[in-house]
């Protein structure tokens, strides 16, 4: 395909495919003379891969590149590629396991890791739960291992559905594109999912108290009753 063909179908302008060519976080096509360049489906998903980066993600071209040039990496596999990408999206230090300050965080997240013999060590996803864990003990939200089994209770069978719906199929820049759009919907859900509960329980204990009528804020009535 030509690149105008290219743009058409990757939802971008060719002004800014001819950039991304240029600082090479995409492939220049094949030449056919001169002046004409053919292009195929891998740059497709990888002009889609840059779009979900640079707009959901919001990612510099530096940040960019280094995902792509992992990609591109003769070796890599579909497991190191998922890592990155969880490396990408929960925007993890690297250095915690030399910190000492998270050194208890780290324990409970291996704990869990034990109990449930989850793997994913060392990984992105181990060390994104160690540094959400601090953080969340820096505002009074001090989790147990136990607490985190709770969550892993729920979690576990989700995450199964999760990944057999996915798949590991397409190509390296397909997949990247896909787990870097679902762990950002998750997110989302699990966010709203957790505030829409916080929310209920304040009402509910408003209610308790007596400081507030018993039918606030009910949820609409569900449709035909």
């Amino acid at each position: 395909m030509k690149l105008s063909e290219l743009a058409d179908q990757s939802a971008t302008s060719t002004t800014t495919l001819k950039h991304w060519i240029r600082v090479g976080i995409l492939p220049p096509g094949e030449l056919k003379n001169t002046t004409t360049a053919i292009y195929d489906q891998r740059h497709v998903d990888r002009a889609k891969l840059i779009l979900v980066l640079r707009d959901v993600y919001e990612a510099s071209t530096t940040a960019i590149r280094a995902l792509t040039d992992l990609i591109d990496t003769e070796g890599t596999t579909t497991l190191d590629v998922m890592n990155a990408c969880q490396t990408f999206a929960l925007g993890t230090p690297e250095d915690l396991a030399s910190d000492p300050s998270y050194v208890e965080f780290s324990e409970r997240t291996h704990e869990l890791m034990r109990r449930r013999d989850w793997r994913g060590y060392p990984g992105a996803a181990e060390r994104g739960l160690t540094h959400a864990l601090a953080q969340a003990a820096e505002v009074g939200l001090d989790y147990d291992v136990e607490t985190l089994m709770e969550y892993a209770d729920a979690l576990e069978p989700m995450a199964g559905r999760n990944v057999a719906a996915l798949g590991p199929t397409g190509s390296p820049d397909e997949v990247a594109r896909r787990m870097l759009l679902a762990v950002n919907a998750r997110a989302r859900q699990l966010v709203a999912v957790s505030s829409l509960a916080h929310a209920a329980a304040s009402v509910r204990s408003a209610i308790e108290r007596g400081v507030a009528p018993p039918d606030l804020a009910m949820p609409p009535a569900a449709p035909g009753s």
